[in-house]
């Protein structure tokens, strides 16, 4: 079986193939197959080992298939960044394989923004249903566990956002031309806003923007008031 725990039949076509890292090197299939399979049948797990060595040592990650889509995103979930093993001094990594990054969550997840404070997940899903298959469907939430309002107003609740992942980017796109400010909710001050979520890399840029846009803020105001107080001293140096 070269490492692997196979079976003789195969798992969904749209299956994904999970890269896991920061898993102990002592570990084998048994206890990994332990280990992802409350979310799902278990396919395949093939642990990456350092062939140089005698006998290979296991590298401390591993890929596993699971039957189904579905089990691998709950595993991903559960314990991408969450889950720290005994022994491990960092969480769990857990994503599509390079292989599956064409598929990837980050290009078929929306940020659905502009949401009536009434609606519920379920609302969602039903309004996005038409579409195609949904994997994910969630609300923001702070750690109170209540909604985070993209608005507020005095005279209005507090809208709500979400996010939703579809099966494919194909489907998210159609959501996105049918949906995105095709109607104002109950409760908000302008239509629906629907666009593909940010990605991490989206983030990062974001943050460095606003940090340079802060610099030359400073930057500028520092400017400012050397000149005025260049400008306060020019009499003074004329007296003197």
């Amino acid at each position: 079986m070269n490492g692997a725990l196979e079976h003789s039949d195969q798992p969904d076509p749209d299956a994904i193939k999970m890269f896991v890292g920061q898993i102990p090197r002592s570990w084998s299939e048994k206890e990994l197959k332990e280990l992802f399979e409350p979310y799902g049948a278990v396919y395949q797990i093939n642990i990456l080992r350092d062939r140089s060595q005698n006998p290979p040592q296991s590298k401390g990650c591993c890929f596993v298939t699971f039957y189904t889509r579905k089990a691998a995103l709950e595993a991903q979930n559960a314990l991408h960044n969450i889950k720290t093993l005994t022994g491990m001094h960092h969480p769990i990594q857990m994503k599509p394989a390079d292989s599956e990054k064409s598929n990837a969550v980050e290009d078929r997840k929306l940020f659905i923004g502009m949401v009536s404070k009434k609606c519920n997940e379920n609302d969602i899903r039903v309004m996005f249903s038409a579409f195609g298959q949904i994997e994910e469907c969630r609300i923001l939430r702070g750690p109170d566990g209540l909604s985070r309002g993209v608005c507020h107003s005095d005279s209005l609740p507090s809208t709500r956002c979400a996010f939703v992942t579809f099966s494919t980017r194909a489907m998210a796109q159609n959501a996105i031309k049918a949906m995105h400010q095709s109607q104002t909710m109950e409760g908000c001050s302008s239509p629906i806003v629907v666009k593909f979520a940010d990605t991490q890399k989206d983030k990062e840029q974001r943050r460095l923007q606003q940090q340079l846009a802060q610099q030359m803020q400073q930057l500028n105001s520092a400017t400012t008031w050397g000149s005025l107080t260049g400008l306060g001293g020019s009499p003074r140096s004329t007296w003197l």
